[in-house]
């Protein structure tokens, strides 16, 4: 949910409680330090680092909490103490009364086991101001295992954006529903493990859109099936010097179970095809494409090419656009509306397409893939650290992935995936969010043993999915 939900969620339960915000914070707090306690059970001396809001407050009631439990726990608030008569001030005056410490500095010498980020929560937009950012290093040093309480300092909860000295946490317990800044942009590099406690709030908000925290189901595959149930895929893409890119797109279609893939290129590409993925079928450029197309990738912005997304793209056919595909669609003067596509744009190839630079892409991730969606009347998959799939207004946010992912033709790899999905008979939005997952996690899991992962590599992998599922 938006941040602005979140908040109105909490004001509406308050006031079933009589206007009393004391108890969900006591609730936050006393989450946080079992959390701390059961992840980690040998930790004996924690450092609270708490703001002056309600993030802050949380903290001082962990802090109580895991002293009662006979932990040693120091708290430092470098930024001054809590706001006069709030439940954060509340929060801190009992943590005192119980005789706890709060310490005046940063001491890199004290041997803490875990350290319990509660500066900055929702609330925090833009640059990081002192003292946070210098603390935020000598923490990074100490290389000491990070709680961070509902979102990690320095992060914007709403759009993803860090600043670049916020501090990343190996766990982010979030609250009442996860943010969308915690999904996308900066925000899965931050969080760590990211876990949920709703503490009994029920929105009455729509949601603004869902993570999809479980695997997508795959398109079934009966026991009586052949090949020619599970549909065709036809890639144009891979104009000479770009063939790779064509290749990988056609061999991503085949290893998530196409029927048949058809790659429209040229004699350079037969022979790759022949030598690299004989199950391939290949056709001249300009033959007639058969069934659900990629349409773009490496495939150049010339006359030929220009023919090709001219002859293809309109509300009868269906497939994924990408790459070059994107490149020409940005520059057309009419718009046309393509209900049965999926765009598989880049923040640089978003910006083109709305007209702005990647910087405004970046800056609110969920509402560019909003505005795409709208704009072309299409499923978008904005590509990216937390790819997002919006479409009709409807948002989802899929596995995070990895930066060992950050390599080329991982593009051209998840447009093979969706064409191949939607052949079997997935809608645009189902396959979207079933392939963008997949490609994510297959990669994530790849990364757990390997320092970069190619894109080859995933599509061997999404061949044995199975084995990487759970």
């Amino acid at each position: 949910m938006t941040v602005e939900a979140i908040k109105a969620a909490e004001q509406h339960w308050a006031q079933r409680q009589g206007g009393e915000t004391w108890s969900l914070m006591l609730k936050a707090g006393q989450a946080v330090a079992r959390h701390a306690r059961r992840h980690w059970p040998s930790a004996h001396r924690v450092l609270i680092l708490a703001g002056r809001g309600n993030n802050g407050g949380d903290g001082y009631v962990a802090a109580t909490e895991l002293l009662s439990a006979g932990l040693a726990v120091d708290v430092l608030a470098p930024a001054g103490e809590p706001r006069s008569g709030s439940d954060a001030q509340r929060a801190q005056q009992r943590f005192q009364q119980r005789n706890g410490t709060l310490v005046d500095r940063f001491d890199a010498q004290q041997p803490w086991d875990l350290i319990i980020d509660a500066g900055l929560g929702t609330g925090h937009q833009g640059v990081l101001k002192a003292p946070w950012p210098a603390l935020f290093e000598q923490v990074r040093a100490l290389q000491v295992p990070v709680l961070a309480v509902d979102v990690p300092s320095g992060l914007d909860a709403s759009t993803g954006q860090a600043d670049g000295a916020a501090l990343p946490a190996t766990r982010t317990l979030s609250f009442i529903a996860c943010k969308p800044g915690l999904l996308t942009g900066d925000g899965p590099g931050l969080v760590g493990l990211l876990l949920l406690d709703s503490l009994g709030v029920e929105a009455d908000a729509e949601p603004f859109g869902h993570f999809l925290d479980d695997a997508p189901a795959w398109p079934p595959r009966p026991a009586n099936g052949h090949k020619g149930r599970f549909g065709q895929v036809a890639v144009l893409g891979g104009a000479p010097g770009f063939t790779g890119a064509g290749l990988l797109a056609a061999r991503a279609a085949l290893a998530a179970g196409a029927g048949r893939v058809v790659w429209h290129t040229d004699g350079s590409g037969v022979q790759a095809a022949l030598a690299t993925q004989p199950e391939l079928m290949t056709a001249a450029p300009d033959a007639s494409a058969q069934g659900t197309l990629v349409l773009g990738p490496g495939l150049g912005l010339g006359s030929a090419a220009d023919s090709l997304y001219q002859r293809y793209l309109n509300p009868e056919t269906q497939g994924v656009l990408d790459a070059d595909g994107l490149t020409w669609l940005s520059q057309q003067t009419q718009i046309p509306v393509m209900p049965h596509w999926v765009l598989t744009p880049h923040p640089g190839e978003a910006g083109r397409l709305l007209g702005c630079d990647s910087a405004a892409i970046q800056a609110d991730r969920c509402r560019a893939a909003l505005a795409l969606a709208e704009r072309y009347q299409s499923v978008v998959v904005l590509k990216g650290a937390g790819s997002v799939v919006a479409w009709n207004g409807e948002l989802r946010f899929v596995h995070p992935g990895t930066a060992a992912m950050a390599t080329p033709g991982m593009g051209d790899t998840l447009a093979g995936l969706i064409a191949a999905l939607m052949a079997q008979g997935q809608s645009p939005d189902q396959a979207a969010q079933t392939g963008a997952w997949w490609h994510a996690y297959l990669a994530w899991q790849l990364a757990q043993h390997q320092r970069v992962v190619l894109a080859t590599d995933v599509i061997a992998a999404i061949a044995r999915a199975d084995q990487y599922s759970g």
